[in-house]
């Protein structure tokens, strides 16, 4: 599955190696095995702005039990995100791109291929083997997700055995930091939420997420035929976001078809159509994308992480959602009617 005679190590998988139904224990996978080790080592050899030393986090007291981790080093000491103006900007080889990584920060080529996708370090990690998951990254796409891009996210976290790999995506004007067409992949070992919370059927493998005060639309497999129809839907969906301009976050996680189920036997997919960045107000010092719709809220001011309360976060989020999700709640027919729909049959 890995070849480690190259100077980079390069992965090589099908789906023989994907894990479907997980224990709730931790049993790692040879993946998780490399990739944890890969990420220590380039931790000891430098390869990070600081050293990830989350020593406070609490569940805030209230109905969603968000996870509020205080992290002053990725306030402080992380790289100047690129300023993203619209959904619609271009690569541009002048700013800040992952063609520039030092050796140090790529951990592994997927296949061994001269257009590789990539693994490397996030070298401001938020959370344990925080990497990034660069996809064709020679052809230096813009952040802009393709079915390709959704298909190699999910199989990085198929490859895992362990229930608390994460994977996320930040588009353009929805907190994405560079414009270069990637995904995140982090441990996160809490039992989350939007692990089990119920949604509402809506049709096929879709579903809307309404029972939290992040608005939005998941997609599962267990309700869908197989792994290649629901990337299909999902990206059916997410093409119409990016093709109508609405910026978007999408959160990959294991999940149980029932909270009482003792294994992780489904994988969820949740997807936010979200205002523009520049139009969401900032109380608490937090950015709201992937990881805090999903409830996993970092914090960088010890003074805001003190005094964070439920309702800060709950009106945060809110106000970033819940207008875009009721306005394509109200099309939502129109939008998936002989796209996903027929996927789905």
């Amino acid at each position: 599955m890995f070849n480690t005679e190259k100077d980079i190590p390069y992965l090589s998988y099908n789906s023989d190696n994907f894990h479907l139904l997980i224990d709730e224990n931790e049993n790692e996978s040879e993946f998780d095995i490399q990739l944890k080790r890969a990420w220590e080592k380039a931790e000891k050899n430098g390869a990070f702005r600081y050293k990830l030393n989350i020593s406070n986090w609490k569940i805030i007291e209230g109905s969603y039990k968000y996870l509020v981790q205080f992290n002053p080093e990725r306030g402080s000491n992380r790289r100047t995100p690129e300023h993203i103006t619209t959904m619609s900007m271009p690569f541009d080889s002048t700013k800040f791109n992952f063609t520039k990584l030092q050796k140090n920060e790529i951990m592994f080529k997927i296949n061994d291929e001269e257009d590789s996708d990539i693994i490397a370090v996030n070298n401001s990690p938020l959370e344990w083997c925080h990497s990034l998951l660069i996809v064709k990254y020679l052809q230096c796409l813009p952040q802009t997700i393709t079915q390709y891009s959704l298909q190699k996210a999910f199989e990085m976290l198929l490859l895992s055995n362990s229930p608390y790999l994460r994977i996320a995506y930040n588009g353009l004007c929805a907190f994405s930091s560079v414009n270069h067409l990637h995904w995140h992949l982090y441990y996160l070992k809490h039992k989350m939420f939007l692990e089990y919370i119920d949604v509402q059927p809506y049709e096929g493998s879709l579903f809307l997420l309404e029972n939290f005060p992040s608005k939005g639309f998941c997609f599962k497999l267990s309700s869908s035929k197989n792994l290649e129809t629901l990337i299909t839907s999902i990206f059916l969906f997410v093409n119409y976001l990016i093709k109508h301009q609405i910026p978007h976050n999408v959160f990959i996680t294991r999940a149980k078809t029932t909270h009482l189920k003792k294994e992780y036997d489904d994988v969820r997919a949740y997807v936010w159509a979200r205002k523009p960045q520049a139009g969401v107000k900032d109380t608490i010092l937090m950015k709201p994308a992937a990881c805090e719709f999903f409830g996993h809220i970092i914090i960088s001011s010890e003074e805001k992480y003190e005094n964070v309360t439920e309702e800060m976060i709950i009106e945060m989020i809110d106000n970033a959602t819940r207008e875009p999700y009721l306005l394509i709640k109200k099309d939502l027919h129109k939008i998936i009617n002989n796209q996903i729909t027929n996927n789905d049959k």
